[in-house]
């Protein structure tokens, strides 16, 4: 089969707010403690929160995926050898924690990990995603009309606390429908510079499609983040828009289901019962 929409799910990261103690029931305590954050599982069907993220892109258009996993995950790749989801192929890549460090290298690293292990996706457009959170109904399938973008939300209705937006990406646009930048966390006057021509801030849930040579050199220039010493993947498109490269920025709405903390597996179980979240607008 022809594969024309890659995707590269990140799910290396430790989780370790996902460990914490928490006032939550004491079986989805030790859901958070004891599974990879991906790999909670949700709701009624109990699937795992990436399995349904494989779905939800399998379903709006994505055909072959390369999912990131940490060297010690010894749940996420026996799952799927058992759990496999139909008509979408599945490879693992592992990223290590080098010597010296208590971390992996960032998200642009684990993107690099991927794309070296897949030389054939050479020619295509890359979607990255998220591992511990999944996007409206509909958001793989705009991406996937675009061969480079980026959805760019309104944190208005992503469903999520006031002081974990403030935490993300905001986008800057030329109002044409072209991204002119990106600034991580940025200050209350920043935020203001950031308006669209709309009034509105946007920001970003570090989803990403780009052309493979395009990412590739991207992610293998980031250079370590001063803040948190890792190679982030905002940072790495940034330099790559720098230097000449072009990103539409694609306008979108909609609630996201996020996994960072235990609370927010009640509030993930609450919304897979209803049937999802779909993009708005």
């Amino acid at each position: 089969m022809r594969v024309m929409n890659p995707v590269v799910i990140m799910a290396a990261g430790k989780g370790s707010r996902m460990k914490a103690e928490a006032k939550v029931a004491p079986e989805l305590l030790a859901e958070a403690q004891s599974r990879p954050k991906a790999m909670i599982r949700l709701g009624r069907s109990q699937l795992p929160l990436l399995e349904l993220l494989l779905l939800q892109a399998q379903q709006e258009g994505a055909d072959a995926a390369c999912v990131v996993i940490a060297k010690d995950d010894t749940v996420t790749a026996p799952h799927f050898e058992n759990n496999p989801v139909s008509g979408l192929p599945l490879s693992f890549v592992r990223q290590s924690i080098p010597e010296g460090r208590s971390k992996p290298l960032g998200t642009a690293h684990a993107v690099e990990l991927a794309l070296l292990a897949h030389p054939q996706w050479e020619g295509l457009s890359v979607a990255v995603a998220n591992g511990d959170n999944l996007p409206p109904r509909g958001m793989f399938r705009a991406l996937f009309q675009h061969s480079s973008a980026v959805p760019a939300f309104d944190p208005d209705h992503l469903g999520l606390p006031p002081q974990r937006v403030l935490a993300f990406a905001v986008f800057h646009s030329d109002g044409q429908g072209k991204l002119t930048g990106i600034t991580e966390k940025p200050t209350a006057q920043e935020l203001e510079g950031a308006r669209w021509s709309d009034g509105k801030v946007r920001v970003s849930m570090n989803y990403f499609r780009l052309p493979y040579a395009a990412l590739l050199g991207a992610v293998r220039k980031a250079p370590l983040s001063p803040a948190r010493d890792e190679k982030e993947l905002p940072v790495a498109v940034s330099q790559w828009m720098a230097s000449g490269g072009e990103v539409r920025a694609l306008s979108m709405a909609g609630q996201f289901l996020d996994l960072t903390h235990p609370e927010d597996i009640v509030k993930a179980n609450a919304i897979i019962d209803a049937g999802g979240q779909e993009l708005l607008g």
